[in-house]
């Protein structure tokens, strides 16, 4: 264990080797290493003094907490003080591999002795895992905005440094959070199970025309001669097609998020498809002439990009379309007063 050795040196612990106990000096509290819990405590316990700066006289082991008319045990506490009067961080140990759900009781935990304490800091730590938290007095309950790098040195809160540190650490964690956030609202990760089968659908639609790409090519060659169009009337035709077939297939299988609360009629499912296909005829416009040119389209080496590539460009703006159409159909209507006297 690192730092074990200079500990039992500078007599900050002390090992009993035959009864396998860590005596944390200078407050005398012997703990049994048989615990897995036990070893993480005393590894983070060094830490702090070693890594972090603090002083063993302001850190206490296994210290009583008084919540309302009980008292717990929190297993880390570091004071500004070496007397104890004024905690300053609360770490919480816990053995490792604990499951996700036992982390985040332990970081729970370790705001409820901050806030029976006035604690400015909290550490969860499992040994391999950690989470940093600042203690908002105003915002008790807050787990996200409050995350810190690391944890504060020793009077950290007047260190220029881990000031600076933080803000960056928050600043650029922001967009990371605010997309974390758009991933957890219910209507866009059904929509991404739509847009994943549009993809699908998609991908094996074209390469069913590659597959049949001279048989095309005959077609456009007519097409381009009589009437001047380009090829991305095929791109057109797949798209559109993958959209009716996406929401068909929505509309029938029941373990996929449907667009309503019966299956969809046809004249829904084509006008659904003609509104989720307003972004691909956009792509199909920006898209330069010389990507739908017949040079292109017969010399082109990756073929497969010439219809999936506009395709992917505009897949976040559909997954936007498919999370408006599903949370608009998936509202429930409001109770009519015939409806509320039935009810009762």
């Amino acid at each position: 264990m690192k730092w074990l050795s200079k500990a039992k040196k500078d007599r900050v612990v002390f090992i009993n080797n035959k009864t396998n106990d860590v005596t944390y000096l200078p407050h005398t509290k012997t703990r049994s290493l048989n615990n897995p819990e036990e070893q993480v405590q005393l590894e983070t316990y060094l830490s702090l003094i070693y890594e972090h700066g603090y002083p063993a006289e302001n850190v206490r082991v296994c210290v009583p907490v008084k919540m309302g008319s009980a008292t717990k045990e929190a297993d880390i506490i570091t004071y500004n003080d070496p007397e104890g009067y004024q905690p300053y961080m609360i770490v919480e140990c816990k053995k490792k591999g604990v499951p996700e759900s036992v982390f985040q009781g332990a970081i729970d935990q370790g705001f409820s002795y901050a806030s029976a304490t006035l604690a400015k800091y909290v550490w969860t730590t499992d040994g391999n895992k950690n989470a940093y938290h600042e203690v908002l007095s105003d915002r008790i309950g807050e787990r996200k905005n409050n995350i810190l790098p690391s944890p504060p040195p020793f009077q950290g809160s007047n260190n220029f440094g881990f000031k600076f540190k933080t803000a960056l650490y928050r600043l650029l964690n922001a967009p990371f959070r605010l997309l974390g956030g758009f991933f957890k609202i219910p209507s866009i990760q059904n929509a991404l199970i739509y847009i994943g089968i549009l993809l699908t659908v998609m991908t094996l639609l074209t390469k069913v025309a590659l597959n049949n790409m001279h048989s095309i090519l005959k077609v456009s060659n007519t097409l381009w001669m009589e009437y001047g169009m380009d090829f991305s009337w095929i791109y057109y035709a797949l798209a559109f097609t993958a959209l009716m077939i996406t929401i068909s297939v929505g509309g029938a299988l029941s373990f996929i998020p449907n667009m309503g609360k019966n299956a969809l009629k046809k004249k829904q499912i084509i006008l659904l498809s003609i509104f989720l296909f307003i972004p691909v005829w956009f792509a199909g416009s920006e898209f330069t002439k010389s990507w739908w040119n017949w040079e292109h389209y017969t010399n082109m080496e990756h073929v497969m990009w010439m219809f999936m590539g506009p395709q992917l460009a505009i897949a976040p703006i559909q997954l936007i379309l498919f999370a408006l159409i599903l949370s608009i159909s998936n509202k429930k209507p409001k109770p009519t007063p015939q409806r509320k006297r039935l009810a009762r």
